[in-house]
């Protein structure tokens, strides 16, 4: 039964076309590609889209405090049309579900409630929700006795906190939040408050569009250079302007857990963000500062961070940014110094940098470069390029040689500034603290790697190196990286061993691990990747005053495991997951000395048609002498030899050179290792019907003299015959029977693919760009404009090749868009171009949705779609397709 798109929530309703009749008056057989409403694809497809994932559960991450819960949020799969489709402003970008006071993105993605396990006894202690209401990501109390949640009504958003041992939840907030910005409810150190924005008292209805426009809405340019990127979405009118505002400006206020006291903090403003501090005294508040743009989106708008105390009076103001509509100047922060329109060098960034809370001693912290020497030039005016780039490393040369120091900057914040609470040579990364506050541990950068240096605070800054220097890529980290770092530190994916291992702190953020005696911290990770081993995990002790490291553990060479968490300050127990390429993941506690491991969750293979597919990886080698790999994907009972109808699905990449793409071939920590899994719009599922799925890395490489874009149409040709090629000689696809399909640049480079070749009898296209004049300040890895690569930008745009299409193109868009970019015009003037020229096209325009679709209903039905499309125009040209009812 095809389903109406009015209609789409009610269950087993009849169809629009349900009574059409065919000519002689029998009803008309459904057709998949031409029926509007909702429709679903063949079984064996709709049950791995509708496959219950949220019922497999990885626990990574115990309460704070006592470490003897996991929370789990509780899913229901795919979100709802219902959900995704309610009413809401796009307003340049900043996407607001009005009813309900908050970020349109919480309603999209809201879950159905919570479930607590205390691991020790696998007691389940449901949570119970109010009625009526979704819930949001939860966030644990600094104590981890309880946790607060947004519950989200369909008028109101409320702050409800939870009881751990009971599930018991209750009203904190007696009216709604303002969640359009803020999105989480924020704990102060002690857990008795909670800090949050509000509706504004007396708020007074939305503002209705006028019925009678004030006049045009004005853009004016007056030589002033302004280059940005294709937003999909800017305010468009006075009256958006006015909106903004509306469902900007909110309270700031600080909420009694347990009395539901409320206390505001200044007069509403146009809050952006809010970061309290650990005593709830203070507050940093970034507001969007006036005027609004017509030309920028509100993310780029202009902001003002200031510090506020409890009665809302500005004590500082920590940095402002101007809303900027012409040619931006140099970044400070740029780490390639450059001349600027005036001919001088980029400054040295001399301001305070990553300010954050102090979490024990209260106050700000921030990192400074010490003041230059009294007469050293802080920048002189330059002639030239090469000259500006002398300066520029002279400079930065000087700026190297000055320390750097952590201040402590405490109330009210006047100008002096902050005292030193330390000093190094090195550049400060970033700084942590153990639990109780008495050791600092400062990650400093260097020209031959890293240190992690321990500072006993109360030993005078004694000073001992935690971790010798060792090249890790680590950037510029913040000192507010603690604050949101995940609980359990490094023991994520790809964690390096570098990394001190972290948990939640008494007083609100990660902290050091640091042993029960005061003398170990500890780093956790994985051995690198070898072909044909799994890598292994392991933990190791560092004692800190001497660096001696020795291995407490290492994981067996049969599984792949992921070290999470320690349940204990002395790393006696941990929370892992163990998984293979043929064993599901499950969480485990493991006592390190034992190797006892008790088993936490009981997941299952949810798709073993999928799971058990065969999968190879073949080097496809160009005559020009480039060679790539391709990923293949066949069905679980497929037979060597046979030749199978393909779909090829790929997303080209820019490199400089051959080495640059080997470079890129590093795969993630044990990835080869790991339990394969597939989300709903996984093109591996096209395997169930019969067909080869072809994954190809697709490398645009640079020419001498020339940029990688030079070379895309007649790298994307090399590419893909080459790839045919390859698997021709294998006998794995028959030449004759194959598709291609993308999403975005995908999606653009599938229509170029078969403007510009004669392999493919098909395409599926979503979510693409398509006219490369329509991006003329430049896209994806292109940085020229359309003026300065106008030959590239017009032998890129597909549409400007329609006339060579080859095969029958399906398309489909989101009307809702919001990548940068790719506007759904690109696909409805393709189409409009396409059925011009005579052309087999096909365009579905999925309302509600952004760049990628996430609807249960809207991804059921697009699979409906490719797989009709498929059968009929790849897997069995010109036959009839199926449509299955919903």
């Amino acid at each position: 039964m095809l389903l109406p798109l009015a209609a789409v929530s009610a269950q087993n309703r009849a169809p629009k076309s349900a009574d059409t009749k065919s000519a002689e008056g029998k009803p008309a057989e459904p057709n998949p590609l031409a029926d509007e409403g909702y429709i679903a694809p063949p079984p064996s497809i709709a049950r791995l889209v509708a496959a219950p994932r949220e019922q497999n559960v990885n626990f990574s991450a115990p309460n704070p405090g006592s470490r003897q819960y996991f929370l789990r949020t509780m899913s229901d799969g795919l979100p709802s049309l219902q959900n995704v489709g309610k009413a809401h402003h796009n307003l340049g970008g900043f996407q607001v579900d009005y009813r309900g006071n908050r970020d349109r993105a919480l309603t999209m993605r809201s879950s159905a409630g919570f479930e607590i396990t205390e691991w020790a006894s696998g007691r389940k202690i449901p949570v119970v929700v109010p009625a009526g209401a979704r819930v949001s990501t939860p966030v644990w109390s600094p104590n981890g006795l309880q946790f607060a949640f947004l519950a989200l009504f369909e008028d109101a958003t409320q702050i409800y906190v939870a009881d751990a041992a009971t599930g018991k939840a209750r009203a904190v907030t007696t009216r709604s939040t303002l969640s359009t910005n803020v999105t989480a409810p924020e704990w102060t150190a002690d857990g008795t408050t909670i800090v949050t924005v509000l509706v504004p008292d007396a708020r007074a209805p939305e503002p209705k569009e006028p019925r009678l426009a004030a006049g045009p809405m004005v853009r004016l340019n007056e030589n002033n250079k302004l280059k940005t990127r294709t937003y999909p979405d800017l305010l468009a009118s006075p009256f958006e302007k006015t909106l903004l505002e509306y469902h900007t400006t909110g309270q700031l206020a600080v909420v009694n857990v347990k009395t539901r006291a409320v206390k505001k903090v200044g007069a509403p403003g146009l809050i952006r963000s809010i970061d309290s501090s650990p005593d709830g005294q203070y507050f940093r508040v970034t507001y969007v500062e006036k005027p609004f743009s017509y030309l920028l989106p509100v993310a780029s708008y202009g902001t003002r961070e200031v510090v506020i105390d409890g009665a809302g009076t500005v004590l500082r103001e920590l940095s402002k940014r101007t809303l900027r509509e012409g040619e931006e100047p140099a970044d400070p922060t740029d780490p390639q110094p450059r001349a600027g329109p005036a001919g001088r060098a980029a400054p040295i960034d001399t301001g305070k940098r990553n300010i954050a809370w102090h979490p024990f001693a209260g106050g700000l912290l921030y990192a400074q470069i010490a003041p230059a020497p009294a007469g050293a030039a802080s920048g002189a005016r330059v002639d030239s390029a090469a000259t500006a780039s002398a300066t520029a490393s002279a400079t930065a040369s000087a700026t190297a040689r000055r320390a750097d120091r952590l201040m402590h900057w405490t109330a009210p914040f006047d100008s002096t500034g902050g005292t030193t609470l330390y000093e190094t040579a090195n550049r400060i990364a970033s700084v942590q603290f153990s639990d109780d506050g008495k050791i600092m541990f400062v990650s400093e950068t260097a020209t031959g790697g890293t240190f992690e240096q321990a500072i006993f605070l109360d030993e005078n800054n004694a000073r001992f190196t935690v971790i010798a220097p060792r090249a890790r890529d680590r950037g510029a980290d913040s000192l507010a990286r603690a604050a949101a770092a995940p609980a359990g530190g490094a023991g994520g994916r790809g964690a390096r061993t570098s990394e001190l291992v972290t948990r939640p702190g008494r007083r609100g953020v990660p902290v050091v691990v640091v042993s029960t005696d005061g003398k170990y911290v500890f780093t956790q990770g994985t051995t690198p990747d070898s072909v044909g081993k799994t890598p292994r995990a392991f933990v190791e002790k560092i004692e800190i005053r001497t660096g001696t490291r020795s291995r407490l553990y290492e994981s067996a060479a049969d599984v792949f495991e992921t070290i999470y968490a320690p349940l204990d300050d002395d790393f006696t127990r941990v929370v892992v997951q163990r998984e293979s390429p043929t064993v599901v993941p499950q969480s485990y506690v493991l006592t390190l000395a034992s190797r006892e491991a008790k088993q936490l969750t009981n997941n299952v293979d949810l798709m073993p048609e999928i799971t058990k597919a065969v999968r190879k990886t073949v080097v496809a080698r160009r005559a020009d002498g480039y060679s790539f790999n391709v990923k293949v994907t066949l069905p679980a009972d497929y037979k060597e030899g046979t030749r199978l109808p393909a779909m090829f699905w790929f997303y080209p990449r820019e490199y400089d050179n051959q080495e640059a793409y080997n470079r890129s071939l590093t795969p993630g920590a044990g990835a080869a290792n790991r339990f394969p899994t597939y989300g709903p719009r996984s093109l591996a599922f096209i395997v169930t019907q019969g067909y080869a799925l072809i994954e190809p890395d697709a490398p645009i490489f640079a020419s001498e003299g020339q940029l990688p874009n030079d070379n895309y149409v007649v790298d994307l040709r090399n590419n893909l015959a080459a790839v045919i090629d390859a698997l021709d000689t294998l006998a794995i696809v028959d030449r004759q029977r194959l598709g291609i399909g993308g999403h975005s640049y995908g999606a653009f480079s599938t229509v170029n693919a078969m403007v510009h070749t004669p392999f493919f009898k098909a395409g599926i296209a979503g979510d693409g760009a398509y006219n490369r004049t329509l991006t003329p300040n430049g896209f994806q890895s292109e940085r020229r404009d359309l003026w300065q690569g106008r030959q590239t930008y017009l032998e890129m745009s597909p549409f400007l090749y329609a006339d060579q299409l080859n095969g029958a193109l399906l398309m489909y868009h989101s009307t809702e868009d919001q990548n940068v970019g790719t506007d759904p015009i690109n696909s409805i003037k393709m189409f409009h171009a396409l059925q011009g020229l005579g052309k087999t096209a096909s365009l579905y325009m999925y309302p509600y949705e952004d760049h990628g679709p996430v609807a249960r209903e809207t991804v059921l039905d697009q699979w409906a779609r490719w797989v009709a499309w498929l059968d009929k125009y790849v897997k069995n040209a010109g036959g009839k397709p199926k449509v299955t009812t919903m």
